[in-house]
C-alpha cells in the first residue's frame, strides 16, 4: 500500500501497524554528504499568528475574562489573544536567539497580525490595518538590519474575518494595496514585492539565497467572504505558481512555499480548510514530478498547533510540510516562535528549533513571560540533518499509528508543551480508554495529516465533517467542530440530541449548552469524552 490515505482507511482495531512504508522507497533520494556541511548552514526566524489586541484592557477587548484578571496578566492569558507586550517579548527573545546562532538571513511571518473578533473593534477596517502596521514596525525595530518577509496575510487581516474581495481583473486590490503600503512603509516589504502584492497579495522574493513564494490562501477557504460565484483560479495565482516553479526547475533552484491556511483538514474539530476544487488544483501542481520536486518545504500557520502534513502522491525529492504553533495562546497552546535552519547550497530545510513560553495561566496572575528552548525536529524525532524530506515525514507519520514513543513525543509538542487531548491516545496514555478507542483516535488524526478533501478524509477516518456557518467567530466554529466530531463517534442520547440540533441548524443553542464544557476540556487538555459521556 503506497499511500497513507488509502492504507489508514484499511486499518482495523485488531491490526498492528499497516504496511504502507513502500512510499518512502519510491521517494528517498541519495542523501548529500555532510562533509563541510557546517559552513553552509543558514537560518531564518519564523513567527506566526500573533493576533495582537491593542484593546486588551478595554471594553473593546477580544478576551471575555474580567478586566481585573487581565490587569494582573499584562502580557496575556491562556485562551485569549494577547496585547502588544507579548509580541515585543517574543521579538526580543527571538533577537537574542538569532544573535546566539549567528545572523538570521530573514524573518518570516505567515499571517494573522490581527486579533479575533474583528467586528467588535471600534473601527474594524482602520483598526485592523493599523495593527498590521504596528506589528511590522515592532518587528523592524527589533530587527533593523534583518530583511522581513511580512506580506503573507491571514484570515484575520481584514475588516471582517475571512473577508477578501476577489478582483482578479483589476491590476490592484484596494485592501491589498493599503496593507502592502503599510507593511512596506514599516520596512517589512521590498518595493518590488509591493508591486506584485497589490494585485492578489501573493509574491516572490529571494532572501538568504532562498527563493520564497508567498501564497494568498484566504481566497481558497471554505469560509471565504464575500459570498459569490467561485472563480476557477482567483487572481490567477495557480497559473502564476506554475510559471514560477517551472522557471525555478529550469534554473535548478529550490523554492520555499509559504502561506497562512494550509489545504486539507484542521485537527481541532476536523473541519475542512480549503474548498475541494482548490485542493485538487494545488495538489496537481505540488505533486507534479518536476514542479513538486524542487519545493524544499511548505510552511503554513493558522491552526495554532505544531503539525506535519503529507502529500498523498509526493514526487521524488519533495520537501516536508510544516504547520506552526502561534504566538497567541487563544486556542490553548504555549506561545512560540521558530528558528529554521537550511542548507544555503541546496535550499533544503535542515531543522526547526522551537522556543516557547510556558508560564501562561488561564486563572492566575503572571508577570513577564520567560522563554526557553522547547524542542527541535531532528533531535526529538530522529530526522536526518542531511535535509528534511517528505519521504522521511511519511515514515514518521506511519509510526504515529502504533501510539508508541514517536507518537508520545509528537503529541507532547502538538500544543507546544501545553496539555492536549492527543496525549491521551498514546499506548501509555490515559488508562480510562481502551486500546481500540485510542487506536481509532490516532487513526483519525493520521488521516487528517494527509492533505485531502473532506470527502476523502471521511472515507479514511470514518468520520464526517460539517460545513459550519461562516458568519461566526473562529473559536465558536472550532468548538462546534469538536463537539460534532464527538457526537458522531458516540451512541449516547446526548450525542443523538446534538446531531439533531445540528441538522436543524441550531448553532447558537448548541454553543449556549456546550461552549463551557468544550472550553473546559481544552483548558484541562482532556478529551471531550471525559465529560460528555456522563453529561
Amino acid at each position: 500500500c503506497a499511500l497513507i490515505l488509502s492504507c489508514a482507511a484499511e486499518i482495523r482495531p485488531d491490526e498492528g501497524s499497516p504496511g504502507f512504508l513502500q512510499m518512502d522507497l519510491s521517494l528517498v533520494l541519495q542523501e548529500p554528504s555532510t562533509a563541510g556541511f557546517g559552513s553552509s548552514v543558514g537560518f531564518f526566524l519564523w513567527h506566526a499568528d500573533a493576533h495582537v489586541d491593542p484593546f486588551y484592557q478595554s471594553e473593546h477587548r477580544q478576551c471575555k475574562e474580567n478586566l481585573t484578571l487581565l490587569e494582573q496578566n499584562p502580557f496575556g492569558i491562556m485562551s485569549c489573544d494577547p496585547p502588544p507586550k507579548l509580541l515585543h517579548s517574543a521579538l526580543a527573545e527571538s533577537r537574542l536567539r538569532a544573535a546566539e546562532a549567528g545572523h538570521a538571513a530573514f524573518a518570516l511571518y505567515t499571517g494573522d497580525f490581527v486579533r479575533h473578533s474583528i467586528r467588535e473593534m471600534p473601527e474594524p477596517a482602520e483598526n485592523a490595518s493599523q495593527i498590521v502596521k504596528q506589528v511590522s514596525l515592532s518587528a523592524k525595530s527589533f530587527f533593523p538590519e534583518t530583511p522581513l518577509v511580512f506580506g503573507t496575510l491571514g484570515n484575520s487581516d481584514a475588516k471582517q474575518d475571512y473577508y477578501q474581495e476577489v478582483t482578479s481583473n483589476e491590476s490592484s486590490n484596494p485592501w491589498f494595496e493599503k496593507l502592502g503600503g503599510l507593511i512596506h512603509g514599516a520596512g517589512g516589504m521590498k518595493q518590488k514585492v509591493l508591486e506584485q502584492f497589490k494585485h492578489g497579495s501573493y509574491f516572490e522574493t529571494t532572501e538568504g539565497n532562498v527563493t520564497i513564494l508567498s501564497l494568498a490562501t484566504v481566497i481558497y477557504s471554505v469560509d471565504h467572504l464575500p459570498f459569490g460565484p467561485l472563480e476557477e483560479d482567483p487572481f490567477g495565482q495557480f497559473q502564476w505558481l506554475r510559471k514560477r516553479l517551472r522557471l525555478a526547475a529550469l534554473e535548478q533552484r529550490r523554492v520555499l512555499i509559504v502561506g497562512h491556511i494550509s489545504p486539507g483538514i484542521e485537527t481541532f474539530g476536523y473541519t475542512e480548510l480549503w474548498r475541494p476544487q482548490y485542493v485538487a488544483q494545488y495538489l496537481e501542481i505540488v505533486q507534479d514530478p518536476v514542479l513538486g520536486s524542487i519545493v524544499s518545504a511548505q510552511l503554513f500557520g493558522h491552526v495554532h498547533k505544531d503539525e506535519i502534513r503529507i502529500l498523498p502522491k509526493a514526487p521524488r525529492g519533495a520537501g516536508p510540510i510544516f504547520l506552526s504553533s502561534s504566538l497567541s495562546p487563544v486556542y490553548y497552546n504555549n506561545p512560540s516562535f521558530k528558528l529554521v535552519e537550511y542548507d544555503r547550497r541546496t535550499g533544503r530545510l535542515l531543522n526547526l528549533k522551537t522556543f516557547i513560553s510556558d508560564t501562561f495561566s488561564s486563572s492566575q496572575p503572571s508577570g513577564a513571560p520567560t522563554w526557553r528552548f522547547g524542542y527541535d525536529h531532528v533531535s526529538e524525532y530522529g530526522f536526518s540533518f542531511a535535509g528534511l524530506t517528505m519521504a522521511e515525514m511519511v515514515n514518521f507519520t506511519a509510526s504515529l499509528l502504533d501510539g508508541g514513543e514517536n507518537y508520545q513525543k509528537y503529541a507532547s509538542w502538538y500544543a507546544t508543551g501545553y496539555p492536549n487531548e492527543l496525549e491521551h491516545y498514546s499506548l501509555e496514555g490515559n488508562t480510562t480508554w481502551n486500546s481500540t478507542w485510542k487506536q481509532q483516535r490516532r487513526r483519525e488524526y493520521v488521516c487528517a495529516m494527509v492533505i485531502q478533501t473532506a470527502a476523502e478524509f471521511a472515507r479514511c477516518a470514518g468520520l464526517s465533517t460539517w460545513q459550519l456557518p461562516s458568519l461566526m467567530e473562529d473559536i465558536d466554529r472550532l468548538i462546534l467542530g469538536r463537539l460534532l466530531a464527538w457526537a458522531m463517534r458516540s451512541q449516547t442520547p446526548t450525542a443523538k440530541k446534538i446531531l439533531q440540533m445540528a441538522n436543524r441548524g441550531e448553532w447558537e443553542e448548541l454553543l449556549s449548552l456546550f461552549r463551557g464544557l468544550v472550553r473546559w476540556s481544552l483548558q484541562q487538555g482532556k478529551p471531550l469524552e471525559s465529560i460528555l459521556l456522563t453529561f
